[in-house]
């Protein structure tokens, strides 16, 4: 949860000041720690508008989104599950070239 309430604290801060939160993001095991903790975080900062993000990922391996090593392709998974956002802001876009 600690992680999830930085993210969502540095969201709002980057948010206020910048209006934009950049936020790279790596596979494993943080795909669902996010995806539990980041939906209750968000909720307690407003301002970390998810809009207003744009997410790298930063170990996205050169595969299709449908392929079990795609980091971007578990990000997507998950935030479909159950058809709603889990934890993942809404403007997540395939890397280029995938």
């Amino acid at each position: 949860a600690a992680v999830a309430r930085f993210v969502a604290e540095e969201a709002a801060a980057a948010v206020a000041s910048s209006g934009r939160f950049t936020l790279g993001l790596s596979g494993g095991s943080l795909v669902e720690l996010l995806a539990r903790e980041l939906p209750p975080a968000l909720s307690a900062e407003p301002g970390a508008d998810p809009s207003r993000w744009l997410v790298a990922f930063c170990d996205e391996r050169l595969v299709p989104p449908e392929h079990p090593d795609s980091t971007f392709g578990a990000y997507r998974v998950r935030r479909g599950r159950g058809g709603h956002r889990e934890g993942l802001p809404g403007a997540v876009s395939p890397p280029p070239g995938s």
